[in-house]
């Protein structure tokens, strides 16, 4: 391992000792110094989603939520901790009903901005959870780098200044969030060699910080951020309060193991990919070739009836039956991929039906980790949208996520609002394994792109045998029920024999800055025993050895 090695090209880099993957420099770098001084994979992932907190403040933070898998090498099964968010006391279906009704809002879908668009937040108890069942170095270590950096204060870097722009519009309407993200009233000038530009001040979230590493999660959830949070919230509307936040804990769990082929693989309780590849394992893709359309078509298929059936059928088992299992069973896949025509596109893509196939059911910036005893980590962690529902807590420097905004607002339905309920969140968080332990550890930002970014770098790494780097790099596609989105770097033959199996192509441009295809990291041991870690240098990632 050599501290502070980083590439943010597409060259394949190795390490023998750890690796870490993540989306921004500082944060991969922060990871890998937590390995020097001692640290597990836990503590690596743990201090880079802190530093991640402060660096890439447009992805992630405190206020938000998220997901990891822990695999340590010579234990039989891998631990969940998934800290996503819950429904607040107050929420249900028809109180949303009304309050969109009454804001103009779509009464099929839950806004992405304001107060009602927050749940209660997962990410500090999710991490400090993992910390206290798999750390090594005390807690504070772990978040001082975070605070050293945001007594810093971070440049408006180009990512940071385009998430801005973006939602300008929308951010003009808060005032806490406009006079941080909008000087002057507009975003800020991008930074440029030889020109620093706009420098961020987060003295706030400094001080933020500093209790957080003090106290641990009783600052945030019990103590005197969230009164500060609780008061936010009443002022602007919203139903978060005291006692939700108090009231809080992450699901942590043992993981099923899936088999994919010869290999076993982890998604901490996302079942999209599990389907998908279910489906796809009935399909010889190694002899398409991963450039291929009828390779590309069958992907296209199994992402689209994924989709469609876990938004029709998956939902939060703790509040009611959901056919989990179901989902996730071999019998209910083979059933779907007969659907599939490898030389024809499905006109309509409708729900299956796997209740037949339930028993007992038991059981967003990326970073992942591996190291040298065979040991794996990954996390995504998440604000949901930009900045998240654009609500600042004044003088904490802690945007709030809007991951309410998963949930079906209409009553009656299998993801609908509910008290303490969890939403549907299409996030794998993967560590693969073959017979002797990890070989793999995956995340990936991007929202339901999540699912392409990993699908596609598993595919290309287990079936077609590419190194961790050129996975990532391959041009993908996306398909979420009907319609289909191709990287427009794909070229056009097979562009052409995808529209002749049936296909409606939309191009999107794939090789430019940003995520349109989500954005991956991993990291892979490859048959030396060398660690390869991953990422998406077009979109930002980097990664650290």
């Amino acid at each position: 391992m050599r501290p502070g090695a980083v590439t943010l090209g597409r060259t394949p880099i190795a390490g023998t000792k750890g690796a870490v993957a993540a989306g921004h420099q500082l944060a991969a770098e922060v990871g890998i110094d937590a390995m020097r001084q001692g640290g597990g994979v836990v503590d690596a992932v743990i201090a880079a989603a802190f530093a991640s907190f402060v660096v890439e403040p447009q992805m992630c933070g405190i206020g938000g939520h998220g997901r990891m898998s822990v695999w340590i090498s010579g234990q039989a099964q891998a631990v969940g901790i998934d800290h996503f968010i819950r429904a607040p006391a107050g929420a249900t279906p028809d109180m949303y009903q009304g309050a969109l009704a009454r804001q103009g809002g779509s009464a099929g879908r839950i806004d992405t901005t304001g107060h009602l668009a927050v749940g209660i937040p997962g990410a500090i108890a999710g991490l400090e959870t993992a910390h206290r069942k798999f750390g090594r170095l005390p807690w504070p270590a772990l978040v001082d780098p975070a605070i050293g950096l945001a007594r810093q204060g971070i440049l408006a870097e180009a990512p940071l200044v385009a998430a801005i722009a973006a939602r300008a519009a929308e951010i003009s309407r808060f005032p806490d969030a406009a006079s941080w993200l909008l000087p002057d009233g507009l975003p800020p000038r991008p930074t440029q060699p030889g020109r620093p530009g706009h420098r961020f001040d987060l003295s706030a979230l400094a001080g933020t910080l500093g209790m957080i590493a003090a106290q641990g999660g009783a600052a945030f959830y019990e103590g005197a951020l969230a009164a500060a949070i609780a008061r936010a919230m009443g002022a602007g509307g919203g139903l978060v309060d005291a006692s939700d936040l108090a009231l809080y804990r992450p699901a942590v769990f043992a993981q099923p193991a899936h088999r994919y082929r010869r290999w076993s693989y982890v998604t901490c309780g996302d079942l999209i990919l599990v389907e998908c590849l279910n489906i796809l394992e009935r399909f010889d893709l190694a002899s398409l070739g991963c450039s291929s359309a009828a390779g590309r078509h069958l992907i296209a298929e199994a992402l689209a009836q994924a989709f469609t059936d876990n938004f029709a059928h998956a939902a939060d088992p703790a509040f009611g039956p959901a056919p989990l299992e179901g989902l996730a069973s071999k019998s209910f896949a083979a059933g779907m991929a007969v659907r599939i025509d490898p030389l024809r596109a499905q006109a309509t893509i409708s729900a299956g039906d796997p209740w037949p196939h339930q028993g007992a059911f038991t059981g967003t910036t990326q970073i992942s980790a591996m190291n040298e005893a065979g040991d794996a980590a990954s996390l995504i962690t998440s604000l949901g949208s930009a900045f998240g529902s654009l609500v600042l807590v004044p003088e904490t420097g802690i945007f709030l996520g809007n991951a309410m905004q998963w949930f079906d607002p209409r009553p009656g339905h299998a993801n609908s609002v509910g008290p303490g309920r969890m939403p549907l969140y299409a996030a794998p968080v993967v560590i693969v394994a073959d017979a002797d332990g990890p070989i793999g550890a995956l995340g990936a930002s991007g929202g339901y792109r999540i699912q392409t970014a990993i699908l596609h770098a598993l595919l290309n790494r287990l079936d077609h045998g590419l190194d961790p780097q050129a996975a990532i790099d391959a041009p993908r596609l996306h398909a979420e029920g009907d319609g289909l989105e191709l990287d427009a770097r794909i070229d056009a033959a097979t562009i052409e024999h995808l529209r002749g199996f049936g296909h409606r192509p939309r191009l999107v441009d794939g090789a430019g800055w940003g995520n349109p295809f989500g954005r991956p990291a991993a990291v892979w041991r490859d048959g030396s025993g060398s660690l390869v870690p991953a990422s998406d240098a077009r979109a930002g990632g980097v990664a650290a050895y």
